[in-house]
């Protein structure tokens, strides 16, 4: 169970999040190649605009979720050992700094897009 937890799981939101963007970079091209730019995300279309930040949604909600079960769960809050971290757990670590990365961005480009505190 903790592997599809913590492998399965990411990983196929992480293989659905590139298929759209594989989808909707070909879409944009294939309609408009004079024009075409490569995008970070890709708003999703129709549903009157309410589905538009969707992906954004996703990669922040899914990349923090798995960073709790990462940095929390996994390591069963046991973050040093003897005054150093702990050794057991380093694939936690690394694998919680990676999604924090994640997280940053579609925090920061949510914020972007749906104000007027960071300018795009």
């Amino acid at each position: 169970m903790g592997s599809f937890i913590g492998h399965a799981l990411p990983g196929t939101l992480f293989l659905l999040v590139g298929v759209w963007h594989i989808w909707s970079s070909l879409v944009r091209y294939v309609s408009n190649p004079k024009s075409f730019r490569v995008r970070v995300w890709n708003p999703v279309p129709g549903f009157d605009g309410k589905l538009e930040y969707l992906e954004l949604y996703l990669v922040a909600g899914g990349a923090f979720i798995d960073m709790c079960i990462e940095v929390l769960y996994s390591t069963h809050l046991k973050f040093f050992i003897n005054g150093v971290l702990n050794p057991h757990h380093m694939n936690d670590f690394e694998h919680g700094g990676m999604l924090l990365m994640f997280f940053i961005f579609g925090v920061v480009s949510l914020l972007s897009e749906k104000t007027r505190l960071v300018f795009s």
